[in-house]
């Protein structure tokens, strides 16, 4: 069995590989997604955690300073600065953070560690005081520490906030994430669905196209196993990278199939031209006798008129006899051509003359056109009796009352001669085995007038084409004109 290289094999190998990767790219992507989702709520979670963290350890530094300082109220500025110290120590710990302490409902010792000075001074947003206001309400109701959560355009603000109930001192603290809005993060995950489905619809495309590989390695191995045993067999057409490597294979398998057919005329004719001498000698010889014969007892019966009838039959017969030993003469392979330049119109007008009894006894109307006054390189006999044996056949097509019109043609760098009928022309089976030897279409026909033809044309390095024309069939001889000859 025929069997491709290793790399069309490996063909399988990559399909299933594509597809593992197909499965890997879909998997992953879910994941991505997933996480995606999920990242949201664990940075935010992460974010709160540290907040709260972060006041618990403000509450703790500020009873420190409470215990060793006395509030008063006319030194809150000095209270906002030694505050600053006390926040700023805790949230060095604490990046992106930053906070302070509440008195009542104002801002002071606000400190912001990772981006500022010791006692810089800062002021707080007033979406992030609202927030923070909030959290502390809810954090004197509760006791514990509240947290706040607000979108400021494409940002995130987290709040912590925790009171003192026996004090009107609250801690607080917050970040604000950059670029952390629902719409962000919206385009980054449509961003990354498109990227995956770009990737999953490559990948898809590269696996229908091995798929469809895979399948037209399987019509062309198969086509190939037919075409052993059957030369008839055309691989159908595909619609991919293989239509190429298709088509070259029907165009091999055709030239294949015309080849054969006509190394098994040439095989036909071969023997044909073995026996051919053993023919002549075995019957040629006695032919003659018996025409001699013949031809002197038709003298002696000259006075007896009711012999004359069968004499001639007989010699009518021994006639045929001869015309179809010469026809199988034609096919002798040691018989040398006698090619030389001469015009054409001689050979035509002779071969006219000869079959012109033939057409009117027929009712056959013969016309005649075309370049008369070309020269080709030909042997006369033998393009005359090929000539005659086209018109013959042409003018019994041709029927009562038909017409066979006769042309010779200079066409490119060769000539024509075209015979053709009007009769019913020839089915594509009957051209395709109209010059094969013992074939015919008549009744009562040898099969051997055309096959004559083409071998007489074919020993002087000419061609005989069959096609239908106008009307009946149309036979076109083909020399090569004077200045190829």
């Amino acid at each position: 069995m025929l069997k491709f290289p290793p790399i069309v094999a490996a063909q399988r190998l990559q399909t299933w590989l594509l597809v593992m990767a197909l499965m890997a790219i879909v998997v992953t992507g879910l994941l991505v997604v997933d996480l995606a989702r999920n990242l949201r709520t664990v940075v935010i979670s992460e974010a709160n955690r540290a907040l709260t963290s972060a006041v618990s350890e403000l509450v703790q530094g500020s009873r420190s300073w409470e215990s060793g300082h006395e509030r008063r109220v006319s030194s809150i500025e000095t209270w906002d600065q030694e505050l600053k110290s006390v926040s700023y120590e805790v949230l060095r710990s604490y990046p992106d953070v930053e906070g302070g302490y509440l008195w009542h409902e104002e801002v002071v010792g606000h400190s912001f560690p990772t981006y500022t000075e010791p006692g810089s001074t800062l002021r707080q947003p007033a979406l992030e005081h609202r927030q923070v206001l909030n959290a502390l309400e809810e954090s004197r109701r509760t006791g514990r520490v509240a947290n706040r959560f607000a979108q400021d355009h494409n940002d995130v603000v987290l709040v912590a906030v925790l009171a003192q109930r026996e004090s009107p001192l609250a801690a607080w603290s917050l970040r604000r994430i950059f670029n952390f809005s629902s719409s962000s993060e919206l385009n980054k995950r449509l961003l990354l669905a498109g990227v995956m489905l770009f990737a999953s619809l490559a990948v898809g495309f590269v696996l229908k196209l091995s798929f469809s590989l895979q399948q037209g390695f399987a019509v062309v191995q198969a086509g190939l196993e037919r075409l052993r045993t059957d030369l008839s067999y055309r691989l159908p057409d595909q619609d991919h990278e293989l239509r190429p490597v298709v088509q070259a294979i029907n165009t091999m398998a055709e030239s294949r199939q015309k080849l054969e057919a006509a190394l098994r005329r040439e095989d036909r004719l071969r023997v044909m031209g073995r026996v051919v001498a053993g023919i002549a000698h075995e019957i040629r010889n006695p032919l003659n006798s018996l025409r001699l014969t013949i031809r002197v007892l038709a003298r002696r019966l000259q006075a007896q008129p009711e012999a004359a009838e069968p004499i001639q039959l007989v010699i009518n017969e021994i006639d045929r006899l001869d015309t179809l030993l010469k026809s199988l003469l034609a096919f002798r392979p040691d018989e040398p051509a006698k090619i030389r330049v001469q015009p054409l119109q001689p050979i035509l007008d002779r071969t006219l003359a000869l079959v012109k009894p033939h057409a009117d006894e027929r009712g056959v109307r013969i016309r005649v056109g075309g370049a008369m006054e070309s020269e080709a390189a030909t042997d006369f006999d033998r393009l005359q009796q090929a000539l005659m044996n086209l018109l013959l056949n042409a003018i019994d097509a041709s029927g009562p009352e038909g017409e066979v019109r006769v042309a010779l043609l200079a066409v490119n760098s060769h000539l024509e001669i075209v015979v053709e009928d009007s009769g019913p022309g020839l089915a594509m089976e009957q051209q395709d085995r109209v010059f094969e030897a013992f074939y015919t279409t008549k009744s009562g026909g040898t099969g051997l007038g055309l096959a004559v033809t083409k071998t007489l044309l074919d020993k002087m390095g000419a061609e005989i084409v069959c096609a239908n024309g106008d009307k009946g069939a149309r036979f076109r001889i083909i020399l090569p004109a004077q200045e190829s000859a």
